[in-house]
């Protein structure tokens, strides 16, 4: 069953210590490390515990799964066993759970003062990256790249919720949450259980505790573990194997994959490729990247402008969940982009367009409890301060929202991807084909070999759908090509507006080059026509009138939207892909010959029990939010080929699985 994961409002953690300046626990009245030392304790149970450095030595990539984040010690302890290891894993991957994580400045105000402890001085730049990149306490699974190589996805949300959605091959365990006595609600059964299923062959676990119910539980759950000798003036802690009597679990979990020549093949060079060609880059593979235009970004992503913003709703829903780990993930990949940022990440604000509208934003965010750095409510004359412009009702301000040029994006990711990405340009896929050795072929119009590669992601918008018809009928992708126009305003236009302005459509100001603002766009189903329309000017323009009622008489029927006006305007036509529930195709495609003997069998079970094609996957109908999609489902996919944990959780991940419309017929019979 499905788990819908990071819903809640997050209460954070409260900064605290002892007389003696240890870090303490309000909530839980227990302290955050042993009194014996943060660093020793770390290394003792946690590292020793479980065999490392040693046990990771030799491997491509190694997984951690801890409970109870706290102040991040045990990471910090493993980073630096891992920075110092010159035989370590290319790939560290770290995973915790937090239900009560500090807010950024909390974190840092904890850890720097514990620099001066003995032994902590050589924590202190792991100690200010960490604090640098930790996020506002929004519910949901982070993925923060502290350095190359090392992964921390930390979920904020109660510890079985996240673990029950994790989907991730675990090497080793710690467990440090409070003490059983003060926290009995992460050492439960159920979460033993958990973590079973996510222990790989060979996994190993460790703890600081030794109470007698947790290691009987523990041992229910297939963890083989004993008494060893406690840290300190403990007398004891808990380590052993993962080695259950017998099966205990329907699923394995994802493993490493076996030896490989590590050559993608990715077709599409818009923001979905260019994202794409760049995760799977930062992980050492090669990639042949084929694009029809002669430029990156030249269809949809070639807008002079797209703003950017999560979604919020009432009863965070899947959207609102998927936009929000996208929205942050994105952000965090941009920062490191070489030049910087192509485009402003310094505000947006959604508008409300009526009183009743106000009153149900104003009741989602008291509802929701939002950090401000994530979202705030405003009221109108705030909002109409934020916008430079004078509005009508208040409205959300997103404080890391804003506009970014697409396709000045999709070149820097591709400049990112530096010398193992060869690109083409100019060249059409005509098909993908699967040789006997289980490599993939990528073929021009005319039947002419382009590349051959290990596996091949589909990122062309609504050409995917054509390109993966013989693995997948087109009535389980039911792509829609839906036509867009945006309208360019005049540079005298809107001289005061500052930041982007949402509701019904958008405006931004003037983007990189100096032009004047952007407004749009429109929504034509089944419109082939590429012409820009004097008739869309006018609806784009009216849409605008009735956001910035101030400017109405300038903008409206009286002003820019008469028809002569409006057909003196500049635009842009661009298309853009889109599946009925508006969500991402993201994942490994089903293997539909495979699945037909087993039709009965798969008819009303879950995704995860459909064979899958070895070695191809997609990341395409990201609609009009290709900049909150393009850099989360390109991690997704890159982690499923990797074999490592997922950057979202199942539910997400279900969701936008390029196997559910044909899972949906399946249940159907």
């Amino acid at each position: 069953m499905s788990r819908r994961t990071g819903s809640g409002p997050i209460i954070p953690a409260q900064p605290s210590t002892t007389e003696d300046g240890t870090p303490y626990s309000e909530t839980f009245e227990d302290v955050y490390h042993s009194m014996g030392g943060p660093l020793g304790q770390a290394r003792y149970v946690f590292l020793g515990g479980n065999g490392l450095p040693e046990r990771w030595r030799g491997r491509d990539q190694f997984v951690i799964v801890e409970t109870g984040f706290g102040l991040g010690l045990n990471f910090l302890a493993t980073w630096a066993a891992w920075r110092d290891d010159a035989q370590r894993p290319a790939r560290l991957h770290f995973v915790s759970v937090e239900k009560h994580p500090f807010r950024p400045l909390d974190m840092r105000r904890m850890l720097e003062p514990m620099l001066v402890q003995p032994g902590m001085a050589e924590l202190a730049p792991l100690v200010q990256r960490l604090c640098d990149v930790w996020p506002a306490p929004v519910a949901g699974w982070h993925r923060l790249e502290l350095a190359p190589g090392v992964i921390l996805s930390v979920g904020f949300g109660d510890a079985l919720d996240m673990l029950g959605s994790l989907r991730a091959g675990a090497d080793a365990f710690y467990l440090d949450g409070f003490s059983p006595a003060r926290n009995p609600d992460i050492w439960t059964p159920d979460i033993f259980k958990a973590l079973g299923r996510l222990a790989r062959d060979g996994a190993t676990l460790a703890t600081y505790t030794a109470v007698g119910q947790v290691r009987r539980d523990l041992i229910a759950a297939g963890f083989q573990v004993v008494r060893h000798h406690g840290y300190g003036p403990k007398r004891s802690m808990l380590a052993g194997p993962y080695a259950p009597p017998y099966r205990m679990r329907r699923y394995d979990p994802p493993g490493v994959p076996p030896p490989r020549a590590r050559e993608a093949i990715v077709v599409g060079a818009g923001m979905a490729g260019a994202a794409m060609a760049r995760r799977l880059v930062a992980r050492g593979w090669r990639v042949r990247l084929f694009e029809r235009a002669q430029a990156p970004g030249a269809a949809a992503s070639g807008n002079p402008a797209g703003v950017f913003h999560p979604q919020l709703s009432a009863d965070d829903n899947v959207l609102s969940r998927l936009t929000r780990a996208g929205f942050l993930y994105a952000l965090a990949q941009w920062r490191t982009l070489p030049g910087g940022l192509p485009g402003h990440a310094d505000g947006l604000l959604q508008v409300a367009m009526t009183d009743e509208e106000s009153h149900a934003l104003r009741q989602l965010m008291d509802r929701h409890g939002y950090p401000e750095s994530y979202a705030k409510w405003v009221d109108v004359a705030q909002a109409s301060a934020l916008a430079g412009q004078t509005l009508t009702h208040g409205g959300i301000w997103y404080p890391e929202g804003g506009w970014l040029a697409p396709a000045m994006l999709c070149r820097a990711e591709l400049v990112a991807a530096g010398s193992s990405l060869d690109a083409r340009y100019g060249v059409s896929v005509g098909r993908l084909a699967r040789r006997a050795a289980g490599r993939w072929t990528a073929f021009d119009e005319t039947g002419r070999v382009l590349a051959d590669a290990d596996v091949a992601i589909v990122t062309a918008a609504d050409v995917s759908q054509r390109l993966l018809s013989p693995y997948l009928a087109p009535a389980f992708l039911p792509v829609k090509r839906v036509r867009g126009q945006l309208t360019f305003l005049p540079p005298d236009v809107l001289p005061d507006l500052r930041v982007p302005v949402c509701g019904d459509g958008y405006v931004a100001p003037s983007p990189l080059g100096g032009t004047g603002p952007i407004t749009g766009a429109t929504y034509g189903f089944d419109d082939p026509g590429e012409e820009v329309r004097t008739a869309d000017h006018q609806a784009n323009l009216r849409r605008l009138a009735a956001l910035l009622p101030a400017h109405a008489e300038t903008l409206g029927d009286n002003g820019l939207a008469r028809e002569h006006a409006a057909g003196e305007l500049g635009g842009r036509t661009a298309f853009r892909a889109l599946l009925p529930d508006r969500l991402p195709m993201a994942g490994q495609l089903p293997d539909r010959v495979a699945i037909e003997p087993q039709r009965r069998r798969v008819t009303g079970a879950h995704l995860r029990d459909l064979p899958r094609l070895d070695g191809l996957y997609a990341s395409f109908a990201f609609g009009s939010r290709g900049l909150v999609f393009a850099s989360l489902c390109a991690e997704l996919v890159a982690s499923q080929i990797e074999g490592e944990p997922w950057p979202i959780g199942s539910d997400l991940a279900d969701a936008i699985d390029p196997a559910r419309y044909l899972m949906q017929a399946l249940r159907k019979g």
